[in-house]
């Protein structure tokens, strides 16, 4: 019996050129195509595919739309169609458990990947029962459709999405050292103190340096719970679930646990049970493990299901603080994002990362609106000016570069832990980060000045702090 084949991507070209291929096959047949993320959900459920092939659709990016279908359908076989600059993305597919091919696509690679599915299975592949509802109207770019998977499975959520505008703000530079999370810490007390028609923002900052990550740190915080607390939590329902299934979760691989996901409920209420607040300001935080170790037990899939519970919570802005790498958890956390922060340092191995990360992101057409650049350490004399950096990156004349000046508060602020938006006065610093932020997020005018604590804190060093 042949395989049914459903072909997403609205290149019409190199659609009708692998039908006519298929034409003949004795091993797969075109259930049908779409151009449209609608139409695509739609086919899913209708036409009931074995393999599903994924080229290119303008209405989002394909990372985005590789993690819905494969999260919402995980029994079926994915197929990955990149074009010669989408294969550096090939590590992050194949981290989803996507099959990928490059474009011209050959009928023979396909048939050949059916053929070892088959294989692989031992039998022919047991058509997925959809688990989510096709929406009415194409989702956009940032309103993820998973939560349809989850609509027979789970309760309403407890903070529904239309009860506030959400602000997903991801920092990320590309180089180590630059000051990217002493940024992500003031911008994040900056949103804190802010007012939205006459009551403070709701604020969630997250730690997604996993192994390494000093967010807690630099605000003094402790680090439990943290955000290994919740991906334990999701494991010991991805175990009872597969207990109710009548499987033994120490038999089922790591790759399998993916397929488990869609049944679990979002549960935004819960949020709250894994982090920890600054009391100065009333800001949230989701800290990294304390221990590196804890980190490697953390997945794509526990990854994507907190990104998207967060999407689903009632904090006005979330802001993510990465890694200076390329894993996982950066490469969710810059999808995810409406808005991205792009920090570094006036030197050359900062502006080169920055420039080589850009040409990564322009290949593989994320969309460049999204990122505010942020030259951080900015000191009067520079070898390089605004405006040559500008130029390097290759950004339209209208791209404000925004710049943190290299202030002497800025150094006492990192080793007491205490925020310079909580300095009293004025600092050259502190009005480069409002400048900032008020770009990112327009607020309500005439804010009060913060008033800092009256009692000085008794662990003033941050060695001190660690070390006692």
């Amino acid at each position: 019996m042949k395989k049914r084949l459903l072909i997403v991507d609205d290149d019409m070209e190199s659609v009708q050129q692998l039908q006519k291929q298929l034409a003949a096959s004795q091993w797969l047949e075109v259930g049908g195509y779409a151009t449209r993320i609608e139409d695509a959900w739609h086919m899913l459920q209708s036409i009931q595919p074995d393999m599903v092939l994924l080229g290119g659709i303008r209405e989002t990016e394909r990372g985005v739309l590789c993690q819905q279908f494969r999260l919402a359908y995980p029994h079926l076989s994915f197929i990955a169609a990149c074009s010669p600059q989408d294969l550096m993305w090939e590590p992050f597919f194949r981290n989803l458990g996507i099959w990928v091919v490059a474009k011209p696509v050959q009928a023979g690679q396909v048939e050949a990947l059916a053929l070892m599915s088959a294989s692989m299975t031992g039998a022919e592949p047991v058509k997925a029962t959809p688990l989510h509802n096709p929406p009415t109207s194409p989702p956009m770019p940032n309103q993820l459709p998973l939560q349809h998977a989850f609509s027979e499975l789970a309760p309403q959520p407890a903070f529904p999405p239309q009860q506030a505008s959400k602000h997903l703000i991801t920092v990320y530079g590309p180089k180590g050292g630059v000051g990217k999370t002493f940024i992500s810490r003031e911008l994040a007390i900056f949103f804190s103190l802010q007012k939205k028609e006459g009551r403070s923002l709701r604020v969630l900052a997250v730690d997604f340096n996993l192994d390494l990550g000093t967010f807690a740190t630099a605000l003094n915080l402790p680090r439990t719970p943290n955000l290994f607390t919740w991906v334990q939590e999701i494991d010991a329902q991805l175990q009872a679930t597969a207990l109710r299934q009548g499987r033994d979760p120490l038999a089922i691989r790591s790759e399998e646990w993916q397929e488990y996901v869609p049944a679990l409920p979002l549960s935004p209420q819960d949020i709250r049970k894994y982090v920890v607040r600054h009391t100065e300001t009333g800001l949230d935080v989701l800290t990294s493990p304390r221990d590196i170790r804890h980190s490697f037990e953390i997945k794509d899939y526990h990854l994507y299901l907190i990104l998207e519970t967060l999407k689903q919570s009632d904090y006005d802005v979330i802001l993510i603080d990465t890694a200076p790498d390329t894993t996982d958890a950066t490469i969710q956390a810059l999808f995810f994002a409406e808005q991205v922060v792009m920090v570094g340092n006036p030197v050359v191995d900062a502006i080169e990362n920055i420039q080589r990360l850009l040409k990564l992101l322009r290949e593989a057409d994320y969309p460049e609106e999204r990122i505010q650049m942020c030259m951080n350490r900015l000191q009067r004399r520079e070898m390089f000016t605004l405006e040559e950096i500008r130029a390097y990156f290759q950004l339209h004349p209208s791209k404000k570069i925004f710049s943190i000046p290299d202030d002497a508060e800025v150094k006492k602020s990192i080793n007491s832990g205490i925020p310079v938006m909580l300095h009293p006065g004025r600092s050259a610093a502190r009005d480069a980060i409002e400048t900032l932020g008020k770009a990112l997020l327009p607020v309500d005018a005439g804010r009060p000045e913060p008033v800092p604590s009256a009692k000085p804190k008794e662990r003033s060093s941050l060695f001190r702090w660690l070390w006692g």
